[in-house]
């Protein structure tokens, strides 16, 4: 399978955005305003295209829109895909100078054991494909003001400059995973515990859910790819910070922000 060819529209916002990126000015709100969720994640895979002509490497993916709360509140009911170029080993330096705006989640990192495909994966065949579950963070990037906008949310990447992986653990049931107890500290000091289940959907599902959107793209999830399924939180961070993530019985990571 192979994916659609980017229309015109899409093209023209896609070479609006990457000016934007590239030199700053009005950000193309205007443009994105006119196109829908789908128009979006084409034109990622067209940005993506970019991005690895440029010397990027495709290491993995997101997944976008993981709880009820965040659904309703872009009146979408779809799982997009984010690309992850860059993983990072735990414990992890973060270039906050680097980084516009940077924020930090705490989100289950996925290891792919066996391929997944298909617009009608069964979420509970997905656990035998998994090779490892790691704790992990995802580093966000507000690059563009969305204003709301799904469409310009969905083009650049979901917000994702990086993720970074923790120590794991052999792939637990989804009951377990459900039942898993996040607690998030930064310079010692507790901001966050709750249990998995009550904040984003299990993650098996939403693999499930990312593979029947991928397909839509003629695209995979690849042995080797990492998959991170949702944030239980976003906190803004600062320089100087040390975030630490502990999740009961998979296991722990952290990000240094330099």
């Amino acid at each position: 399978m192979t994916a659609p060819l980017i229309n015109a529209a899409q093209l023209a916002a896609a070479e609006a955005l990457a000016a934007y990126l590239a030199g700053g000015g009005d950000a193309p709100t205007e443009i994105f305003a006119k196109l829908s969720f789908e128009d979006g994640l084409a034109i990622q895979c067209e940005m993506q295209r970019r991005a690895v002509a440029a010397g990027a490497i495709h290491v993995g993916w997101k997944v976008g829109l993981t709880s009820d709360r965040a659904r309703i509140a872009v009146g979408v009911d779809e799982r997009p895909f984010g690309h992850l170029n860059r993983v990072l080993a735990s414990p992890a330096v973060i270039p906050s100078s680097e980084i516009r705006h940077a924020s930090i989640e705490p989100e289950l990192c996925f290891v792919i054991g066996d391929r997944i495909a298909g617009h009608d994966v069964d979420p509970a065949a997905v656990p035998a494909r998994i090779a490892k579950v790691c704790a992990g963070f995802e580093i966000n990037e507000a690059r563009v003001t969305v204003g709301g906008c799904i469409a310009l949310l969905v083009a650049d990447n979901l917000t994702n400059w990086a993720a970074v992986q923790g120590s794991g653990a052999l792939v637990p049931p989804a009951t377990e995973l459900d039942r898993c107890i996040v607690t998030v500290t930064c310079d010692g000091e507790e901001r966050l515990a709750c249990t998995a289940g009550d904040e984003v959907d299990n993650p098996y599902l939403s693999i499930a859910c990312l593979a029947a959107t991928l397909h839509r793209y003629g695209l995979a999830l690849e042995p080797g790819q990492r998959v991170i399924t949702g944030a239980y939180a976003r906190f803004r961070v600062e320089a100087g910070q040390r975030w630490q993530a502990r999740y009961a019985g998979i296991g722990d990571v952290e990000a240094v922000i330099a």
